[in-house]
């Protein structure tokens, strides 16, 4: 991608996600009210939320930590925010997210090979639990009689793309023919990786629920601290709406879907019952705590590993402590 459309596709999804906060949002609550709630909330509810925010950088290590053992805790965690910090700020999507971590993961002294097979793995576990969140959620409403046919639809278009990615990526794991369909280099990587995915796959699964999870433990918190009582979104409600803002993100429509994943999350809750201001008072607190702690976080790592190409690499460390 040239550096010319990179600038326009920035510039057109600025613009949009201008029209959505200065246009759209107000008209669902004004920011007047939005900052009444904010303030609402107590000390409490603030040394949580911190605590929550804290959590959500932190565990983004656990599935790198599984798949790259080598990797220091610094150098999983510093990396992938550097990643994201970036992927937030320039359109692109999930496949310059993964361009992006693989070209650190390098600069980290992890071979070729082997960072492409992990980038490859985390990204395929990630998105195909994305897409099976709204099925699970949809689930967990059904009884109560309030999931809209729009909902549903998405749900199972979700639910769809994840089945049929598993499928794919089963096979070309299991066969051999199907990965040499996939690519000569795909099927040397997986002759040489599948071991190692074998005695880790349960370990990544678990790694990247407790990953992407503590996302929709943040949002459950801001919802509460903001005021909004459980019998009226009650979490089943709130995991679904979470988790359809989450499939939005992984869209490549504005960086890290600013806009859209917050009209998507308001539209889902308000559709649900919560009050205007509330809502959108909470889903302001939410994106706010999930995106501008990993820019900081992400852009110092970033400058971290730019000066250090050892940084957070054990194997690194070791070779210059035996020199």
């Amino acid at each position: 991608m040239n550096r010319r459309r990179v600038l326009l596709r920035g510039a057109l999804g600025l613009a949009l996600a201008a029209v959505v906060f200065f246009v759209v949002v107000p008209r669902i609550a004004s920011y007047g009210s939005v900052g009444s709630r904010l303030s609402t909330v107590s000390t409490g509810w603030a040394v949580a939320l911190a605590a929550g925010a804290v959590l959500d950088i932190l565990v983004t290590a656990l599935p790198w930590r599984v798949l790259l053992p080598q990797l220091r805790w610094t150098g999983a965690l510093g990396f992938t925010q550097a990643s994201t910090a970036v992927t937030a700020v320039v359109p692109g999507g999930a496949p310059l997210g993964m361009a992006i971590s693989f070209g650190l993961l390098r600069r980290l002294r992890v071979g070729a090979g082997e960072a492409g097979f992990a980038v490859g793995l985390a990204g395929l576990w990630s998105q195909v639990m994305i897409l099976l969140y709204p099925l699970v959620g949809a689930v967990l409403v059904l009884g109560s009689g309030r999931l809209s046919g729009a909902t549903l639809a998405i749900a199972l278009a979700s639910g769809g793309a994840a089945a049929a990615i598993a499928l794919v990526a089963v096979a070309a794991l299991r066969s051999a023919a199907v990965a040499r369909r996939l690519g000569e280099r795909f099927a040397r990587l997986r002759d040489e990786r599948l071991l190692h995915l074998r005695g880790r796959w349960r370990a990544l699964t678990v790694a990247t629920l407790v990953n992407q999870l503590s996302g929709y433990l943040l949002l459950e918190l801001s919802i509460r601290a903001v005021g909004i009582p459980v019998h009226q979104l009650p979490p089943s409600e709130t995991f679904l709406a979470w988790s359809i803002g989450r499939v939005i993100s992984t869209l490549p429509l504005t960086p890290a879907g600013i806009g859209f994943v917050e009209l998507g999350l308001i539209g889902t809750l308000v559709g649900f019952g919560g009050g205007h201001a509330h809502v959108v008072a909470a889903v302001l607190l939410y994106r706010g705590l999930i995106v501008v702690p990993t820019l900081v976080v992400g852009f110092a790592a970033l400058f971290a590993l730019r000066r250090d190409r050892g940084y957070g690499s054990a194997s690194a460390t070791s070779s210059r402590g035996s020199s």
